[in-house]
C-alpha cells in the first residue's frame, strides 16, 4: 500500500510573498492596471487589468474586462486579502461580474474585444470599437495603425458591418448638402452589406432633402440591390415594419427595378417589395420571372439529386406553379410580366385549378381549399382575374363538383364587382357540363355522394345485353343530344390531329377520339353521371331506357 506524501503547509508570509511576486510581475506586462471611457449614454465605462498566467509567461497578451465599480472594489478586496498571506479559498467572495472583454495580442498584433449577450444592446461594444486605437494608444502601443480588429476572435464579425452601417448614416446628421449627399449616394450604391429598411430611408431622405434629383436617387437603389435585412437577425423571420414601408413609398421614387431586389425575392420567397415599384417595365420583370424560375429549377436537381427535401407543390405541380403556391405576393410581379408570358401563367394557373381538391363533397361555404385560395389571389394581384378567368376556373370547379353558387361565394373576393357581372350573366345563358378527371365514379368520396346523378336501369333493359350499345343507338336517333349544345372544357383529337372542344350533349355522353365520356355504367343497375350534371342529361338518358325496354310504345 503506497504512502501518501504529505505537503508541507505555507506559511501565511510565504503566501503573502507568492502574490507580491505575482503582481510585481503583472506590473512589467501592464502599463495601467484600469482605464475608462464614457459611453453612449455618457456613463462611465471602467475597464480593468485582467489575470495572465505566469507559467505559461504570456506577458505578450493583456486581457482588460468591462466591469462596475462594485466589481472592481471586490477585485481589489481579493488582492489585499492576498497580500496580506490570508488565504481567501474558504470566503464567501461572489464571482467578478464581467460585461465585456478586451483582449490585446502584442505579438500577433490583434485587438480582440466582445461583450456579453445581457449587456450588447447598451452600445459597450461600439463604445470599443470607435476607442481602440486611442486604448492602444493609451497602453503605449507605437504601431497600434497595424493591429487587426477581432469580434469574438472574428475578423468578419457581422458587427463590423454593423458599425459601417452607422458610419455611413452618421454622414446624412449634417445640414442638407447636396455635394455631400451625391458623395453618400455613391458610396451607399457600392455598398456591399446590408442595412435596417429605417436605415436606408434616411439615406434616401437626405438626398431627396439635399436637392439630388430622383433618377439619381433610383439609380443609386437600383446600383445597391435595395440591400436591406428587415425583421430579426437572430430568428431570420422576415417583418416589414409599415412605417418605413410607408416612408419609402412617400418618397415617390420612380425607375426602380424588379432585379435589384433579387437576392430578397429568392431568400424570403415573397414578392412583397414589388409594392414599392410601382410601374415597372415588362422587361425587368419579365427578366427577373425567367430569373427566378431559372433558379428554381436548378435547386429543385440538385434537392433531388442530393436526396435533400422538396417542396411537395413542385413534386406535384412544377416548379412554376410551385412559385404560385408557396411563394407570396407572385401576383405583383406578373402584373409587370410581359403579356405573352402572362398568358402563359395564367393558363397554368387555371389548368392546375383543376387538380386541387378532386373529391371534394361538401359546400366551399366562405372557405375553400388553400392551393385554390393561392391562385385566386395570385390572380387578382396580376390583374388577370376578368370575366374570362372567372368563367374558366367555374368550369373547373364543376369538374371537381363545386356548384356556381359555392365557386361564386369565395371566388367573388377576387374579381371586379362588374367583371363578376358579366360573367354571371355569360354563365345564365349557357349550360354548363362537368368533365372531371381521374377515375371520380370510383373514388370513395363520390359513392356515396348524393351530388351524383344516376339513370336506373331496368330489368327488362339488362336482360337485353350490350346496354351500352343499345343505349347510344337510341340516343342518336333521337337527335336531340347531338343537337343540344353545351359548355364544358372536355376536348378530343381530330383526324388532323388538331384538338377540338367538345360542344354537343352526344360527345360528351359517349366520348371522342381522345376522350372517354362521361357517363358510366354501374354494373347493368344503372348509368351514372359525374357530380354537377345538369338534370336534362339524366332525364334524356332516363327516357332512351324507357324506349329501349318499351320498344314497341315508342317515346314517352
Amino acid at each position: 500500500m503506497s504512502k501518501k506524501i504529505k505537503q508541507p503547509e505555507v506559511t501565511n508570509e510565504e503566501y503573502a510573498n507568492k502574490w507580491k511576486n505575482y503582481y510585481e510581475w503583472l506590473k512589467t506586462i501592464y502599463p495601467m492596471e484600469a482605464f475608462e471611457l464614457e459611453g453612449r449614454d455618457k456613463e462611465t465605462l471602467l475597464f480593468h487589468r485582467g489575470i495572465n498566467s505566469q507559467i505559461l509567461n504570456d506577458s505578450q497578451l493583456l486581457n482588460y474586462y468591462l466591469i462596475d465599480r462594485e466589481t472592481a472594489e471586490q477585485m481589489q478586496q481579493l488582492k489585499d486579502l492576498r497580500l496580506k498571506g490570508e488565504d481567501i479559498s474558504g470566503n464567501n467572495i461572489q464571482d467578478y461580474e464581467i460585461k465585456g472583454f478586451i483582449s490585446i495580442n502584442k505579438d500577433k498584433k490583434y485587438f480582440n474585444f466582445g461583450v456579453e449577450r445581457n449587456y450588447q444592446r447598451h452600445g459597450y461594444g461600439m463604445i470599443i470599437y470607435q476607442n481602440y486605437l486611442h486604448i492602444l494608444e493609451m497602453l503605449g502601443i507605437e504601431d497600434k495603425e497595424q493591429y487587426e480588429l477581432r469580434v469574438y476572435g472574428n475578423p468578419k464579425h457581422d458587427f463590423f458591418k454593423v458599425m459601417a452601417t452607422k458610419e455611413l448614416i452618421a454622414r446624412t446628421d449634417v445640414e442638407p448638402n447636396e455635394e455631400n449627399a451625391r458623395q453618400i449616394l455613391v458610396d451607399f450604391s457600392k455598398y456591399p452589406n446590408s442595412m435596417r429598411f429605417s436605415e436606408f430611408n434616411s439615406i434616401i431622405e437626405y438626398a431627396i432633402k439635399s436637392g439630388v434629383s430622383i433618377e439619381e436617387v433610383a439609380k443609386a437603389i437600383n446600383d445597391n440591390g435595395f440591400n436591406i435585412i428587415y425583421g430579426n437577425r437572430s430568428t431570420g423571420v422576415p417583418r416589414l415594419e409599415k412605417e418605413d414601408f410607408e416612408k419609402f413609398k412617400s418618397f415617390g421614387i420612380t425607375g426602380l427595378k424588379a432585379t435589384c431586389m433579387h437576392h430578397h425575392f429568392v431568400k424570403d420567397r415573397t414578392f412583397g417589395f414589388m409594392a414599392l415599384l410601382g410601374d415597372v417595365e415588362a422587361e425587368d420583370a419579365t427578366l427577373e420571372f425567367r430569373r427566378i424560375l431559372e433558379e428554381v429549377k436548378k435547386r429543385y436537381k440538385k434537392s433531388k439529386d442530393d436526396g435533400t427535401y422538396v417542396s411537395p407543390n413542385i413534386e406535384q405541380y412544377g416548379e412554376l406553379e410551385h412559385i404560385i403556391l408557396d411563394w407570396n405576393c407572385f401576383g405583383l410581379l406578373l402584373r409587370n410580366v410581359d403579356p405573352e408570358v402572362k398568358d402563359i401563367i395564367k393558363r397554368q394557373a387555371i389548368a392546375k385549378f383543376a387538380e386541387f381538391d378532386p373529391e371534394h363533397s361538401e359546400g366551399w361555404e366562405d372557405f375553400m381549399d388553400s392551393k385554390s385560395n393561392r391562385t385566386l389571389v395570385v390572380l387578382r394581384d396580376a390583374g388577370l382575374m376578368d370575366k374570362d378567368t372567372y368563367i374558366e376556373l367555374y368550369q373547373k370547379a364543376l369538374n371537381r363538383n363545386y356548384d356556381l353558387s359555392e365557386f361564386d361565394r369565395v371566388a367573388s373576393r377576387f374579381i371586379d364587382r362588374e367583371e363578376r357581372k358579366l360573367a354571371l350573366e355569360e354563365i345564365a345563358q349557357n349550360t354548363y357540363y362537368p368533365s372531371p378527371k381521374g377515375k371520380w365514379q370510383r373514388s370513395s368520396s363520390f359513392r356515396g355522394n348524393h351530388r351524383i346523378p344516376k339513370a336506373e336501369i331496368p330489368q327488362r333493359v339488362s336482360k337485353k345485353g350490350r346496354i351500352r350499345d343499345l343505349l347510344k343507338q337510341e340516343i342518336l336517333r333521337q337527335g336531340i343530344a347531338k343537337s343540344t349544345k353545351i359548355k364544358t372544357d372536355m376536348t378530343g383529337i381530330g383526324k388532323d390531329g388538331r384538338i377540338f372542344t367538345v360542344d354537343n350533349l352526344k360527345d360528351w355522353m359517349f366520348g371522342v377520339p381522345g376522350a372517354t365520356g362521361n357517363l358510366h355504367m354501374m354494373g347493368t343497375t344503372a348509368i351514372t353521371f359525374p357530380p354537377q350534371t345538369p338534370e336534362f342529361a339524366v332525364e334524356l338518358v332516363e327516357q332512351a331506357l324507357k324506349n329501349i325496354e318499351y320498344p314497341d310504345y315508342g317515346e314517352r
